[in-house]
């Protein structure tokens, strides 16, 4: 029996499913084969390189014929890649890490639906008073990007008791069914999945970063700020990245200020170990849930057993 909620309605979808806008790993050809499957697939805009982001939109009407969305992170988003997006026609989009007031008017008026990712209850009230179709509750357990205050499951309980009429999305921590299961008992209209995407063959990353996430567990993560030093990527300071450790978190974390001031020592090493895709100092960003992956699939895969293990508990 398939399970039908607020979201599978509003966005034409079988299966209440999101793949999480994972920046460039969540490419054309992931979020066709999630959408392929009957979920949401969704293409990370991530820090905006416009010949990245074209060349994905070019692919993905191209791949599937089904919904799919982009997700932005909203505090970067600038209007060329905003513009850009548009002329592709997305089915939701979806806003991340920022005030969503500069952008809700251009989406609504182009009639699509908007997707609010929060950390906290205050957020998740801010954001639907503005407009948001869903409010994506993202807890500390998320991989990448977030805030480390509040879990998912209880931000979703919490939202649900406070304004029940807010369709939530719950992030964070969750890779299966049973995971699947219990957020929707808690009030959620459906999931958002990234780390147990990234573990697939469609996601953008190279085999060396998707076997990390099969060869570890959820103690081998920490929410750092270091990949971000060593990039220079200025995220606002509440916001820390869930990531597997590795030698350069065990060297740096905790010792930031000696990272800004050697900073031009660490770059080159860095940055030759991202381009060599060598796990033991370049980032892979992994949630808590990585307990619950044990192999690399193809997406679709990944979307059937999700769904059949959350049927059959929901049923």
């Amino acid at each position: 029996m398939a399970i039908h909620t607020r979201l599978t309605k509003k966005l034409g979808i079988e299966h209440p499913l999101m793949l999480a806008p994972m920046g460039t790993v969540a490419g054309a050809s992931l979020a066709a084969a999630v959408s392929n499957a009957g979920g949401f697939g969704m293409i990370g805009a991530g820090y905006g390189d416009p010949d990245w982001l074209k060349n994905e939109l070019e692919l993905i009407n191209k791949q599937t014929n089904k919904p799919w969305g982009i997700g932005f992170i909203t505090w970067c988003l600038t209007q060329e890649i905003f513009d850009l997006a548009m002329q592709y026609s997305p089915h939701a989009v979806m806003f991340s890490f920022g005030d969503i007031t500069p952008w809700i008017a251009q989406v609504k008026d182009r009639k699509i639906p908007v997707i609010s990712q929060v950390q906290d209850l205050s957020g998740a009230l801010d954001s639907y008073d503005k407009g948001a179709d869903f409010i994506v509750a993202q807890g500390t357990e998320a991989g990448g990007h977030g805030k480390s205050h509040r879990s998912t499951l209880s931000l979703v309980r919490g939202i649900n008791i406070t304004a029940p009429e807010i369709p939530i999305i719950a992030a964070g921590g969750i890779a299966d069914g049973q995971g699947f299961a219990a957020a929707i008992n808690l009030g959620a209209e459906g999931v958002s999945m990234g780390t147990r995407f990234y573990a697939t063959f469609e996601a953008n990353a190279h085999n060396r970063m998707k076997k990390r996430l099969v060869e570890c567990s959820g103690d081998d993560t920490v929410r750092t700020h270091v990949f971000d030093i060593v990039r220079e990527i200025r995220w606002p300071n509440n916001y820390t990245g869930r990531a597997i450790t590795n030698t350069f978190v065990a060297k740096w974390h905790h010792n930031e200020q000696e990272l800004r001031r050697f900073i031009d020592r660490q770059k080159p090493a860095y940055f030759a170990a991202q381009e060599a895709c060598d796990p033991k100092i370049a980032v892979v960003w992994a949630g808590e849930s990585i307990d619950a992956i044990s192999d690399i699939v193809e997406a679709g895969e990944i979307v059937h057993r999700v769904m059949k293990t959350a049927e059959k508990i929901l049923n």
